[in-house]
């Protein structure tokens, strides 16, 4: 019964075997994927935080758009865990409480395998354009109520070459990924 509940906590046993145990990253729509994102789960091996907010916590109003009284700039993360058949990096923000589905915020791909993260408001990669059009971080600005964004890194075992809108290259980037790890953050009303 025990290794049956592992499994269901950690996102499979050999996850679990790898990684080890924790609840922390954990969200509903599980681990290292989102329910909108469509297409097969990476397995999730990789830690992922923020130093700036806790998993689960709202994100702090520096993050957020201006609009909602923020400075629209990227959260510091960092992320442990990366396995040994990595070639490169991405990370996707998704709301997956966006009116439309899921509303992609940051896309930033070809970061090197020896980064363990990224400082606020830094980008260790190209970025590409989110939901928005723009290859820039666009911070929570929902119209209303509270919104989950996952801060997802995804270890890939080669370079992508993004194709598509946001929502096309967040499944290509997942599809390819051989292992990944999340935070999830709040913000709204």
């Amino acid at each position: 019964m025990k290794i049956v509940k592992l499994g269901v906590v950690c996102g499979g046993l050999l996850p679990a075997l790898l990684a080890g145990c924790s609840s922390e990253g954990a969200s509903s729509a599980g681990e290292g994927a989102s329910p909108s994102a469509g297409g097969s789960s990476p397995s999730v091996g990789i830690k992922m935080s923020s130093p700036a907010f806790a998993d689960g916590a709202a994100i702090p109003k520096k993050y957020a758009c201006a609009g909602q009284g923020g400075q629209n700039i990227s959260p510091p993360l960092a992320w442990s865990g990366v396995p040994g058949s990595a070639r490169e990096m991405a990370i996707v923000v998704e709301d997956t409480d966006a009116p439309g589905g899921s509303y992609i915020h940051w896309i930033v791909t070809g970061i090197p395998v020896s980064e363990s993260g990224v400082g606020e408001g830094g980008a260790p990669g190209k970025v590409a354009p989110g939901s928005d059009g723009r290859p820039a971080y666009a911070g929570p600005c929902p119209p209303g109520g509270v919104h989950h964004y996952h801060f997802i890194v995804y270890a890939l075992p080669g370079p992508i070459k993004p194709a598509g809108d946001a929502r096309a290259v967040h499944k290509q980037i997942k599809d390819a990924a051989v292992t990944s790890g999340e935070t999830v953050g709040t913000w709204g009303n």
